[in-house]
């Protein structure tokens, strides 16, 4: 019990500012990280894909990106994994309190994403 108070006080510190995140939003993170593990991992992950699919919110999903950059590493090569990471770390901007803010200009040309989604 003492534990759960721990990570609920300190996670509430780190929260300030951040607005949660909306269903919009949480829905495009899951999205894509799916998509990245289909795509870049034709292994069966079942375990993985359904923690991702019912993921509750942005927080949840933040946590699960090192068992996707594991499983996509397993499939391909490191850098390939980190790459999907970049993209997908990138849709968390703004709605997670420890999300990296990327400026555009600052990506090397290969972690730009052609959606342009650091917009």
């Amino acid at each position: 019990m003492m534990n759960m108070r721990l990570r609920t006080s300190l996670w509430a510190m780190t929260e300030r500012g951040v607005d949660p995140a909306p269903v919009v939003v949480v829905e495009r993170i899951r999205v894509a990280m799916l998509a990245a593990l289909d795509h870049d991992c034709h292994a069966d992950h079942a375990r993985l894909t359904q923690k991702i699919t019912f993921g509750r919110d942005v927080g949840v999903l933040w946590y699960l990106r090192a068992d996707l950059l594991d499983a996509i590493s397993e499939c391909r090569h490191e850098s390939m994994a980190r790459r999907a990471l970049a993209n997908i770390t990138a849709l968390f901007q703004g709605h997670h309190p420890i999300a990296p803010t990327f400026r555009r200009d600052s990506l090397p040309p290969e972690r730009v994403p052609a959606s342009g989604l650091l917009q």
